[in-house]
């Protein structure tokens, strides 16, 4: 298995609930493709760089992870159609 990085930036008029409920949409997902979440750090609200629909601001959240490649397209997939999502980004890391 290789480590990744999954950086996503939600909207930010979710609450805290709300983020915990779309991290362990997204955690539930890794781990039913035979895979392990190592960390999730939170870095909250922070000002992007240009706005995303409509949004100034955004909840950033990185989640380390170790799967294999089927597991990528369907984890973009998900994350590319939820409304809660302004963007993602999966990094393979070297380690």
């Amino acid at each position: 298995m290789r480590n990744y990085e999954l950086a996503l930036v939600f909207d930010p008029s979710l609450d805290e609930q709300g983020i915990e409920d779309e991290l362990s949409k997204i955690t539930k997902i890794i781990e039913e493709g035979q895979s392990k979440v190592d960390d999730i750090d939170k870095w909250g609200i922070k000002k992007l760089a240009y706005p995303i629909k409509k949004q100034e601001n955004g909840f950033y959240c990185f989640v380390h992870f170790q799967a294999e490649g089927e597991l990528l397209d369907e984890l973009d997939r998900v994350n590319r159609i939820n409304d809660m999502i302004l963007r993602h980004l999966i990094i393979k890391l070297d380690q």
